[in-house]
């Protein structure tokens, strides 16, 4: 006798698809039954159903993984969902044992996720564990909480970074986007505990039972795994599908014009596919907007050891969409009028900012002039002139087109593009 069990994969109360999982949570088989609600889009290859479950659950490696394992009595990520359902706060899928009648209402983390909840199947009690937190992707500890109705996300700082230097920084990336006027943001709060200054940081979920989040890399349907990936084709992909599904062309160019932009001027270095997105109508369908923007701990230099001076800021790799920020802006980007420089803080605004909040003054100096650099680049890149690692090593000297946010007038007559 098979120790498979079967579940359906439900959105809310619409069945999707059937699963067959082994104890250990693993989907060892399935068939799909209504492909409209399937959790991704745009692919039909069954291996993406399988890594969509698998990236549903508490990532290995995580911190408190194996505390939390033995705390739920489970043997891996995959068995902690399964008990749980697979419930997420940031969508309305979920799996129902196939031998119980259950519910969205019944289940659902918006409305039960603070409660214990014992199934009856007939024969005795089933219980699932009430970890609201099974489904939380992310290699940093965070969990989720209630506070006058309204679910909040609490994350903390990466512990090898003094004075929680990733939360600060998603602060600093809320107040650029403040003062860009961009109102499609995540807006963070810093909070301390147990001693610890800025360990946590906390936002308001942006999803609710109406409204999911949809990742780029889902919304894309996996295109961007195959070998012939091109992060310019990729993108266009995306967008088009955005449009496709009633987002207007210029609202997502723009947006995603915007984003880049931003996330050069703070370093961003993880802005990988499922960390950008769209809200859709959990119902209908619809794609109402793209997700605000989110996760920007892993910026403004936070791994440095020492100034990056340009050349080097310019040959630096990263996560995101292109390998290098240059690939993004010189590929991706229609328009670099839509961040407005004026508006970016300046060095000396940097260095109160992370000195306020905590930061020593060895890490803030380099923060501040590594920062100062990168703006430097980006005015270059504002106005027309090219910027790049080769450039920067054989066509330069000691001087360059912009120094602290000043031209030097000489260049402005020539050619830069090499």
């Amino acid at each position: 006798m098979s120790e498979n069990r079967l579940f359906i994969l439900k959105q809310k109360n619409h069945d999707v698809a059937v699963l067959q999982l082994s104890l250990e949570g693993d989907i060892e088989n399935y068939e799909i039954i209504n492909p409209a609600r399937m959790p991704y889009l745009g692919s039909t290859e069954s291996k993406h159903l399988y890594s969509w479950w698998k990236d549903r659950a508490i990532p290995e490696g995580r911190a408190r993984l194996v505390e939390l394992l033995k705390e739920y009595k489970c043997e891996s990520p995959q068995e902690l969902l399964m008990k749980n359902l697979g419930l997420s706060l940031t969508d309305t899928y979920w799996i129902s044992p196939a031998e119980l009648d259950l519910t969205w209402e019944e289940v659902n983390l918006f409305d039960n996720g603070e409660e214990t909840i014992d199934f009856h199947d007939g024969e005795g009690r089933v219980h699932y564990s009430n970890s609201k937190d099974a489904a939380l992707g992310g290699h940093l500890e965070k969990h989720s909480l209630k506070i006058d109705d309204i679910w909040y996300l609490d994350k903390n700082s990466d512990p090898k970074y003094s004075n929680g230097l990733l939360n600060v920084n998603e602060l600093f990336a809320s107040l650029v986007h403040e003062r860009q006027g961009f109102k499609e943001y995540v807006r963070y709060e810093l909070l301390n505990e147990d001693g610890e200054i800025n360990k946590l940081c906390r936002c308001r979920y942006f999803t609710d039972e109406n409204h999911e989040f949809v990742s780029a890399y889902e919304v894309s349907g996996g295109f961007h795994n195959s070998e012939e990936y091109n992060g310019e084709a990729e993108l266009e992909h995306f967008i088009r599908t955005c449009t496709d599904f009633g987002l207007k062309r210029e609202y997502v160019s723009n947006f995603i014009d915007y984003m880049i932009l931003t996330d050069f001027a703070i370093s961003n270095s993880d802005r990988h596919w499922n960390n950008f997105g769209i809200i859709r109508d959990s119902e209908t369908l619809e794609f109402l907007s793209l997700a605000p923007i989110y996760d920007n701990g892993n910026s403004m230099f936070f791994d440095a050891y020492n100034t990056l001076n340009r050349p080097t800021i310019l040959k630096l790799e990263d996560a995101g969409i292109m390998k290098r920020e240059t690939e993004r802006l010189n590929k991706l980007v229609k328009d670099r009028s839509l961040i407005n420089m004026d508006l970016l803080p300046y060095p000396e605004e940097v260095r109160r900012f992370y000195t306020e909040h905590g930061i020593d003054r060895t890490k803030t100096n380099i923060i501040m002039e590594s920062y100062s650099n990168k703006i430097d680049l980006l005015m270059e890149y504002q106005h027309g002139i090219s910027i790049g690692y080769n450039i920067e090593m054989y066509e330069y000297g000691d001087e360059v087109p912009v120094k602290n946010r000043k031209f030097n007038p000489q260049f402005l007559m020539r050619d830069l593009t090499y």
